[in-house]
């Protein structure tokens, strides 16, 4: 079994929130629009173009990509949180970081 990085995780939240929140067959027809393996590296790109393509709206759908996100991590997200950037550092923060044999501190 691999582990899942957290690039993957944060894609998974984002896939998963999306399909349930615009539907499964609507996130299919604009989901290549979004390079969802991005979101972790580049959260301000991938928050404008949320907000290019869903204008006001867009605040919702990172709020609860980020509830996703943090629930996969096991974080609460705190009420004063509410940038993108700042959610996904918390929740990279709360992210198992696994060693890798050889690696440098493992």
């Amino acid at each position: 079994m691999s582990a899942v990085s957290f690039d993957d995780l944060v894609s998974q939240s984002v896939s998963e929130t999306m399909s349930k929140i615009l539907g499964a067959t609507t996130w299919k027809s604009v989901n290549f629009f979004f390079d969802t393996k991005t979101a972790a590296r580049e959260p301000e790109a991938f928050a404008a173009l949320l907000e290019k393509v869903f204008g006001l709206t867009s605040k919702v759908l990172q709020k609860k990509i980020a509830e996703t996100l943090l629930n996969k991590v096991g974080a609460v997200q705190p009420s004063n949180a509410t940038d993108f950037r700042q959610i996904l550092r918390l929740a990279k923060a709360k992210f198992p970081r696994t060693t890798v044999p050889g690696q440098i501190g493992s």
